[in-house]
């Protein structure tokens, strides 16, 4: 079982889960209280090389999901995020074919009066091959609290990967 930590990875979810996110936020403009759900959807290729073995991978992947943001009557923003991605490709070298079920969650919430916040972000992912050949198996978790002081005052960054047959 191979476990490792990679910083690249772990970029790239948060930068699409940013991504996403701007897609839908509302602008502050009074103080009234609001609720907003954004569904969307999209299908995409995707193309990487699998370390569990050693080749180029190409496919197409589905999504869904749920924005649903609130602003509270204090000037609060509260942002949940839910995505489900739903993937199948061929190994380039091998013909092997893989299905990539994947949830991903994000709790953002901020006081709107002070740089207080947290965000909470997780994923889950499974590339499981239809042979005998290892699944890739990854878990990320991210977390902040800042308080009202703009002080970090937790932080977890953590994201692992294992091949497993």
């Amino acid at each position: 079982m191979k476990q490792r930590g990679t910083r690249l990875s772990m970029l790239f979810v948060f930068a699409l889960a940013m991504t996403l996110m701007s897609f839908g936020l509302p602008t502050r403009t009074s103080a009234q209280a609001g609720n907003v759900i954004v569904p969307f959807q999209d299908t995409f290729p995707f193309s990487f090389f699998n370390d569990c073995t050693g080749e180029q991978v190409s496919g197409t992947v589905s999504l869904k999901g749920q924005l649903h943001i609130t602003e509270d009557s204090s000037g609060g923003f509260h942002l949940r995020i839910h995505e489900t991605f739903r993937g199948k490709a061929v190994g380039e070298t091998s013909g092997t074919k893989y299905v990539g079920p994947q949830t991903d969650h994000e709790s953002f919430h901020d006081n709107g009066s002070t740089p207080e916040f947290t965000d909470t972000f997780t994923l889950n992912f499974r590339f499981l091959s239809a042979g005998s050949s290892d699944n890739i198996l990854a878990h990320a978790l991210f977390h902040i609290t800042v308080n009202a002081s703009g002080e970090v005052t937790s932080f977890v960054d953590n994201f692992t990967e294992e091949c497993r047959g």
